[in-house]
């Protein structure tokens, strides 16, 4: 499921980020109204979250207009529209309904409230949930900026083992094993314990269990996160994504929804 929230503000979105992407939901941003259309097309964008707080129902109603009245040519034929208020205005609330929102959150809601909701909504409208794999992006360890190295100790020889991260999700990373080890100190099921790595500067330790294991390739599924390590890696994967659908269509396959197999993308919860 992919949702766009239009805000401009940092502290709604990262809410929202930190609420959806553990959720298995792909979101975007913008804060202008002339790239909606735009990012909702790329982005084949199923939810929209139009940001109210400060009450410019002027400024957003007339794109509501254009979506009711289909004069916006290339976007998906079910959104689903909701608005995130401030305050209760009747009024304003009637006309956004009469306008296709079927759905309002209060701009107090705790990021429980908004994953619940925002389902709960999905699954009305569509007659089904939304599919609950995890957001996962790949990465191109070619490049120096995009290489994340991590290391962990085998639970079966206490060995130091160091890799660098290939793809990554809010439910686990597949790894490519570098320098030397024993082949014999990583099999599949296996417990770590403080596997460590860095995200924008953040030092981020996680418990995880190998799910797949062959030569120099490893993927792992998360088995604790705190909530600081969960919530820098949903800003990670946002700004990854965001950056990508920034970048022009090369074709119709899509590298980030074709994990390789094994990977901790295929896992759901």
């Amino acid at each position: 499921m992919n949702i766009l929230v239009y805000t401009q503000s940092f502290y709604v979105r990262k809410t929202f980020i930190n609420a959806l992407i553990p959720m298995g939901i792909s979101v975007f941003q913008t804060d202008h109204l002339t790239t909606l259309f735009d990012t909702v097309r790329k982005n084949s964008i199923e939810m929209i979250v139009f940001d109210v707080i400060q009450e410019n129902y002027d400024e957003v109603f007339p794109e509501l207009i254009k979506i009711k009245q289909g004069t916006e040519t290339g976007l998906p034929e079910k959104i689903s529209l909701l608005m995130l208020i401030g305050s209760v205005d009747k009024a304003q609330i009637t006309r956004a309904l009469q306008l296709g929102v079927i759905g309002f959150i209060k701009s107090n809601a705790s990021e429980e409230t908004i994953s619940k909701y925002t389902m709960e909504i999905y699954q009305k409208i569509r007659g089904i949930p939304p599919e609950r794999k995890y957001v996962r992006v790949s990465l191109n360890t070619s490049i120096e900026s995009e290489r994340i190295g991590v290391k962990f100790r085998s639970t079966l020889n206490m060995q130091l083992i160091l890799g660098v991260i290939k793809d990554i999700s809010a439910g686990g990373i597949a790894v490519e094993l570098v320098g030397t080890f024993d082949k014999e100190a990583i099999e599949n099921g296996m417990e770590v314990k403080n596997m460590q790595f860095m995200l924008d500067s953040r030092d981020v330790l996680v418990n995880a269990v190998v799910v797949a294991y062959q030569k120099n390739f490893c993927a792992f599924r998360f088995t604790h996160l705190s909530q600081q390590d969960r919530e820098a890696m949903s800003q990670f994967i946002f700004d990854k994504i965001s950056r990508t659908s920034e970048l022009p269509v090369k074709g119709p396959e899509n590298p980030a929804e074709t994990p390789p197999e094994g990977s901790p993308a295929q896992s759901q919860e």
